[in-house]
């Protein structure tokens, strides 16, 4: 059976993808909202995602949390780590002088 922090972790992934977050802030909102779920609202929603009937059998629903694949974290896959981009030459308001 999958803990609480799979299925929110599942979920989040599920939400990110939907919704096309783009930004770290997006993906804390979503983390954030998931988080406040009580367990029955994860569980609905949950099944609801995954178009399976509420309430579902937790084989069923682990099954089908295998098949969700989570994205790297946002920071890992670039540009999100609040750190400027330093990938490229300076611009010109960029360079010393």
């Amino acid at each position: 059976m999958a803990d609480r922090n799979t299925k929110e972790r599942k979920l989040v992934a599920l939400m990110v993808n939907d919704l096309g977050a783009t930004s770290e802030p997006d993906a804390v909102s979503i983390e954030e909202e998931v988080h406040a779920l009580s367990d029955e609202e994860l569980a609905r929603t949950l099944a609801g995602r995954l178009d399976l009937p509420h309430p579902v059998d937790e084989d069923v629903l682990d099954r089908a949390l295998t098949r969700v694949e989570e994205p790297e974290a946002l920071s890992e896959r670039g540009g999100f780590t609040g750190a400027p981009d330093m990938s490229h030459d300076p611009r010109p308001e960029e360079r010393e002088g």
